[in-house]
């Protein structure tokens, strides 16, 4: 009776498809609104740090002084919301899984250095349109501006500033720039 049973399972089976794929040999297709891992371009990057800030896991880590920026792969839920806030686009939501391993992976990654980019990135300079409002200010994610408005005073601590644009965006006069 039970060899019945396993030969009229074998007979089904032999007309259908796998259940699984050919890993190695055939390669996954990816759907296009699949999840995989974030990556870094650390060419365009600022290491302004806001990815980790906004990073809802705390997967990501920025340290301005050593120029690296790191990821907890297996702490990073693929949410994307560090690649939305990215000012300069330099991370990107690939759809490829990180390698599985018996560790927690932790990737880091180094700023090249480039004394010329470095020194090219400008200072941030206001006009005489400024209202000294201070939305400039409360957009920085650094805390490098300033602004007085009983003295109509605004500064800039370029050591802090990393030329994200966030505070070009929100001015309402549009009166900065980086020189």
């Amino acid at each position: 009776m039970g060899s019945l049973k396993i030969g009229k399972m074998i007979m089904r089976s032999l007309g259908r498809k796998p259940a699984t794929l050919m890993y190695p040999v055939i390669p996954r297709e990816w759907k296009e609104r699949t999840r995989g891992h974030i990556s870094i371009d650390m060419g365009t990057c600022i290491l302004c740090g806001i990815c980790g800030k906004k990073c809802p896991t705390d997967a990501i880590t920025v340290d301005r002084d050593a120029k690296t920026w790191s990821i907890k792969r297996m702490q990073c839920i693929q949410c994307s919301c560090c690649v939305e806030v990215c000012p300069k686009k330099c991370l990107v939501n690939e759809a490829t899984y990180t390698t599985p391993a018996v560790y927690k992976i932790v990737d880091t990654f180094e700023k090249p250095d480039n004394p010329e980019a470095d020194s090219a990135g400008g200072s941030l300079k206001c006009d005489d349109t400024c209202v000294f409002c201070g939305i400039c200010a409360k957009k920085c994610p650094q805390a490098a501006i300033t602004v007085v408005r009983e003295d109509k005073k605004w500064e800039v601590d370029d050591d802090k500033c990393t030329r994200c644009g966030l505070c070009i965006e929100g001015c309402p006069k549009k009166s900065l720039k980086i020189e």
